[in-house]
Order: structure tokens, then sequence, then C-alpha cells
């Protein structure tokens, strides 16, 4: 009996436990499955756009710091999120801080971070600083000399002003009369600058440089500085309230040039001119005395090293 057991047993071959046969997918099986599947898909977009909607400007917390110059208030900011308000949602921080730079002239830097789990979101503002005034000459045949400037129509060429920072990035477009404690630099050419946009001119950023000069090496100069004509490298025209008459310098000389710009003025030297205008004289061939010096001084050239000369028109 023993041995018919065993037998048996050899017989019915070895046992699979991890073998399992395949299943048949009928109809109904295949439903119930797509069924699931669909619900959870609904679900999940459901709870998705609950969570968005919960993300609106009516339940969340605005925290916005503004450092700098402060031009802006918090209802700008505002104002500009929610003109965006889709986009601001589901776009990253760079390009809400994109977004802000771009629509708000006066933003140099803006640091954006969203908290969903709060429903908060932070903007860190550094705004740009006014520098200087641009005085910009927009003509139809781009650069003019002087004698085509006295020849072209009026009507063909315009003025228009702007405040830029130390970079001549356009802040805003302003009359002439606003903010004249600030330096004006004049400019010409025949693209209009853009409000938020840089100043590409050459003469523009010349007369930057020519301010951050004098802002490191002759700050009290800046109180009474005028204007800056830089168009002409080797002829730039520098108007200064204590003197009647423009400064010529040149940029390969500009240190120099102010430097002695800086003396003339603190040694009263034109004060000195106009009372030897008065005692010193020169005889003509008929014996009659004869002013030397000029009735008045149109220019004072600071473009050399050791030696100054003032020019002017005589009777």
């Amino acid at each position: 009996m023993n041995t018919t057991n065993v037998r048996k047993r050899r017989n019915d071959g070895p046992q699979h436990r991890i073998f399992k046969p395949k299943r048949i997918r009928t109809p109904r099986y295949r439903t119930r499955r797509l069924i699931i599947y669909g619900t959870f898909v609904v679900t999940l977009m459901f709870l998705m756009k609950l969570f968005v909607g919960l993300f609106d400007f009516k339940h969340v917390h605005v925290n916005i710091n503004l450092t700098g110059n402060s031009h802006y208030t918090e209802g700008h900011i505002f104002d500009v999120l929610g003109d965006n308000l889709q986009n601001i949602i589901t776009d990253t921080e760079s390009k809400t801080s994109t977004y802000l730079k771009d629509n708000l002239s006066y933003i140099k830097d803006a640091y954006v971070s969203k908290n969903y789990a709060k429903r908060q979101l932070s903007v860190e503002i550094t705004e740009r600083k006014p520098f200087a005034r641009v005085k910009y000459i927009v003509s139809s045949d781009g650069k003019l000399n002087d004698i085509e400037k006295k020849n072209t129509n009026v009507n063909q060429m315009s003025e228009s002003f702007y405040l830029i920072d130390e970079v001549g990035h356009v802040l805003e477009s302003i009359k002439n009369e606003k903010l004249t404690h600030l330096t004006l630099i004049l400019d010409e050419g025949i693209h209009i600058p853009k409000v938020g946009k840089q100043i590409k001119s050459g003469t523009t950023h010349r007369g930057i440089q020519i301010l951050k000069h004098i802002n490191a090496k002759k700050p009290e100069m800046r109180k009474i500085l005028k204007s800056i004509d830089a168009r002409v490298s080797d002829k730039i025209i520098i108007d200064i309230k204590n003197l009647p008459m423009p400064v010529w310098i040149s940029s390969d000389m500009l240190e120099t040039g102010l430097h002695n710009v800086g003396l003339f003025i603190k040694q009263n030297g034109l004060l000195m001119l106009q009372q030897q205008k008065y005692n010193l004289y020169i005889k003509n061939p008929k014996g009659k005395k004869v002013k030397q010096l000029p009735e008045q001084y149109t220019y004072l050239d600071c473009r050399y090293e050791d030696t100054l000369f003032i020019g002017g028109d005589s009777r």
C-alpha cells in the first residue's frame, strides 16, 4: 500500500504555487476598470481646480516689501499683478519677476516667492534711482551739424525730455521744468527713447560717465552743473551755474579739464577778469586807449593740460 501511494504522488507531477492561470478579462471587467480610472482623473482635476481657485487675490495674502526710492506704492504692484492674475498663478517666480520689470519702469529687481499652502504671495521690490535728465532731439535726418540745423525746418525736429538712472535706463517721460536739480544731458538721433528701455546712444553714456566722474572726484561741482553736451567727444560743452559762458573740455583730458575749471571757479577767476577788463587798455596807432579784453566772454576752453583759453566777441 505504501508503494501505491508513492506512485500516485509521483504521477501527480510537481506543484507550482507561484503559477497562476491567465485571467480572462470580460467586457464587464474592462468597463468597471475604466469607470474607476475615470473617477480618479475627474476627482484629481476637481481638487486641482479647487486648489488653484483658492489662490486668487480675494483669498491670498499679498506681502510687498519696497526698498530703494519707493516710487511705487503697494497699490501699483497690486494692480499690475491683478492684470495678469492667471499667468502669475501658473508661471514661475522668474517669469513673474520679469513681468513686473517689463510693466513698471522703476523696478530694478523683483524677488517673488509663492506659498500655496498658506495662500501667500511675497514680492520684494528694489527700485531704480533717478540719476539725470536727457534732452533728446529727434530729427528725420539723423545727426545734424550746426549748419544743417539752421537750414532744417523746425517742424522736422522735436525735443523730448526723459528721466534716466545711472545706466541710461529710461524711467519716465517728463517735462522740461521737472526735476531741474538733476543735470541735463543733451543727445540727438532718429529713434525716440522708450520708457522702460535703456538708451544705447554713446552720447548719453558719455554724459553719464562724466557725471559719475564728477560725483567721485568733484562732488561740489555736481550741485552747480546744469547741462552736458557730449555729442562731440573732443569738444564736450558743459554749462555751470556760476559761469555765464559754457566750458569746453575733451574726453581724453576730462580729469585735467574739470580740475582746471574747479580751480578757476574757486579762485574767482571770472571776477578777476571782469575787473581787469576796465583797467587794462592798449593804445592804438592814433594814441587812443582801447580795451584789450573782449566785451563778452562766450566760452572757456579747458581742453589743454596747463592752459585755459577764454574766447569772446569784441566790438
